[in-house]
């Protein structure tokens, strides 16, 4: 708990890590990133980027898990690398749980919009799992699409990925285009708090623009917030997509090992009160709520001088659960 403390807590260095060993095997026809030799397994449930453990951020949180004695296994699942998870993701992330010979019962943690991959496999494995740890996990998909696209606070670079999932009901004709440029802005935005100003992102955007055929410029410009109308185009997509594939609602009362919910209370890309949606659906669980200012939805921060004895002790609670 000490090791987590000092690289996760709020005067860590963002941009160091333990050093650990790493190595990246295939697991059931799938690339697993594996961090340290030997410890109580964890196993990841990666949240929606495009990627996945190659992301700096996840990379060394990995890294920290393993350096504070876990032996960590972090799936690429080809569905939320691509942005547009499906059914086929929960299918892949409970095949490389099925593959891996755990010496001992793992705790599952998952991040963000992976929340849903770890309910589902604890619904239908419920005597292998020690645990989960979910962090910034959401209840439900309609609602977190909506604050994604109108909330207060909310991350404008996450936009055009709720587009992306929609273009089917949006604009088909489009959709290959409009995937390959938002996609583009995406990997050159994500991870830069900086971006979210708006004069910071549309100039990113307006850089692009002239590369995308004329056909789908407008719509391009729209995804991203450089014109307004987004919501607009969602409500109606949303209200023709089929979300079941991504409801954790099914798996949620099935679920009746403890779960940890620790959410940011300034998470701009899913809100807090997300995870007190789920602590209500987890009736047979044993659940515990951890909202904390200490972190957003993608790393540590410093809360104000007079809530920090309040965070620090929430701070320990969900550092025990990961410990």
């Amino acid at each position: 708990m000490l090791t987590l403390a000092r690289w996760l807590g709020p005067w860590a260095d963002p941009t160091r890590a333990p050093t650990v060993t790493v190595r990246d095997e295939q697991v059931a026809g799938l690339r697993v990133r594996v961090y340290g030799d030997s410890g109580k397994p964890y196993l990841i449930a990666p949240g929606l980027h495009y990627a996945g453990p190659d992301d700096p951020r996840m990379d060394r949180f990995c890294r920290i898990l393993a350096a504070a004695g876990h032996h960590v296994a972090a799936p690429f699942i080809p569905g939320y690398l691509a942005l547009t998870p499906g059914p086929d993701a929960i299918a892949d992330f409970t095949r490389v749980f099925d593959a891996i010979a755990f010496t001992q019962k793992p705790v599952v943690f998952s991040i963000s919009f992976g929340s849903l991959l770890a309910f589902a496999l604890a619904a239908a494995r419920p005597a292998q799992i020690e645990r989960l740890v979910i962090f910034g996990g959401y209840a439900d998909f309609h609602a977190t699409m909506r604050y994604c696209l109108t909330g207060e606070g909310r991350d404008p670079l996450n936009q055009p990925v709720v587009l992306m999932n929609l273009l089917d009901h949006i604009a088909p004709h489009l959709a290959d285009d409009l995937r390959t440029w938002w996609r583009e802005y995406v990997t050159r935005t994500w991870g830069r708090p900086e971006l979210k100003a708006r004069d910071k992102f549309t100039a990113i955007a307006e850089a692009l623009a002239p590369s995308v055929p004329e056909a789908a410029r407008p719509l391009f410009l729209v995804g991203v917030g450089v014109t307004p109308g987004a919501w607009q185009l969602a409500d109606a997509g949303l209200a023709k997509f089929d979300a079941s594939a991504l409801d954790p609602a099914p798996y949620l009362a099935q679920i009746t090992g403890r779960v940890d919910l620790v959410h940011g209370a300034d998470d701009d890309v899913i809100p807090y009160t997300q995870s007190l949606a789920l602590a209500r659906q987890l009736a047979h669980a044993d659940a515990r709520v951890h909202i904390t200012g200490m972190y957003g939805h993608t790393g540590a921060q410093r809360p104000p001088l007079s809530a920090a004895v309040k965070e620090l002790v929430t701070m320990v609670r969900a550092l025990r659960a990961m410990s």
